[in-house]
């Protein structure tokens, strides 16, 4: 029951830290500059509370390294969940880009626990699973889907988005597993996590320097007249959030498997989102609860059910 909790509140954080990076990327003009700071606001956190606790900043290496080079992943993940949400959401909307990125992954982490990827531990997938699954996403359709203006114009849909939302959904079900696995190898939630802070951030330098060195500053600042807002300590709060998405799967991937990890995470994120909405969080435009909101929540519940206890 625990575990379910904190997959829940994982997120619930995950939905806030888009809700902040979203205004901290208009002020620092750059989705990779958001990103990066995340990384380096999480990882100070970190390496501040194991300094605290251990009285020393050591991380089994050795012991990490003898494992499959996918271990390393869940860092890589990070920066692609991060940087893609912040870049999707423009173009699909919040409600078209949850969608996509939920499908992403339900579809992953049933399909991880099917073949016991990443080190999962085999679920295989069953009539009731399956079914399930697809309570989960005609909920996830209910609670996303806002019906258009008379007057609102057609617009082409942007497949391409989609599909980086898509697999911003492959990478969030991923690092899941991932990052199960290695705080199983490490045995501590805390080492597990700053070694993935710490391959985002090395990733982050990366791709910052090879968009620089392909484009200039073109490449890692946005082109854009708006005025810039003023700053705000809360803009830097998004790694604290990241740190609670990242840690608290780690801890409840091997307890719950990768596929229904994922799914409380779903419900954490719907439900907040719902909140987010009703309340117009960070500046946010209000949107009202419906009834079809409400239905497509308890529906997604109803199939976390079938698939936890079927």
């Amino acid at each position: 029951m625990l575990a379910l909790v904190i997959g829940v509140i994982a997120g619930i954080a995950s939905t806030v830290q888009a809700s902040v990076n979203t205004e901290a990327r208009r002020f620092f003009r750059s989705p990779f500059i958001t990103a990066g700071l995340n990384f380096m606001v999480a990882w100070l956190c970190l390496a501040a509370f194991i300094i605290f606790n251990e009285h020393a900043l050591s991380v089994p290496v050795h012991e990490i390294a003898k494992n499959p080079p996918w271990i390393w992943l869940g860092g890589v993940c990070a920066i692609i969940i991060v940087t893609l949400n912040i870049l999707c959401v423009p173009k699909l909307g919040a409600a078209g880009n949850v969608m996509i990125l939920n499908f992403g992954q339900i579809v992953t982490g049933l399909v991880i626990d099917h073949f016991a990827l990443f080190g999962a531990e085999e679920a295989r997938m069953s009539f009731a699973r399956l079914t399930g699954a697809v309570m989960v996403f005609v909920g996830l359709i209910l609670v996303t889907h806002e019906k258009s203006s008379k007057n609102e114009e057609r617009r082409s849909f942007p497949m391409l988005y989609a599909v980086l939302a898509f697999i911003d959904g492959i990478a969030c079900s991923t690092q899941i597993a991932v990052n199960g696995t290695l705080r199983v190898v490490v045995q501590s939630v805390s080492k597990a996590t700053i070694v993935s802070m710490s391959v985002a951030i090395i990733s982050t330098l990366i791709l910052i320097t090879v968009l620089f060195v392909l484009r200039g500053r073109s490449g890692i600042f946005d082109k854009t007249d708006e005025i810039r807002p003023d700053f705000k300590v809360w803009m830097v709060s998004g790694g604290l959030f990241a740190l609670t998405v990242v840690s608290g799967n780690a801890a409840v991937a091997p307890v719950l498997g990768t596929g229904l990890a994922t799914i409380m995470n779903l419900i954490g994120m719907m439900a907040s989102g719902l909140a987010i909405d009703a309340v117009g969080f960070l500046g946010i435009e209000k949107k009202p609860v419906t009834l079809q909101k409400i239905a497509g929540m308890l529906l997604m519940l109803a199939g976390t059910a079938v698939i936890s206890f079927l």
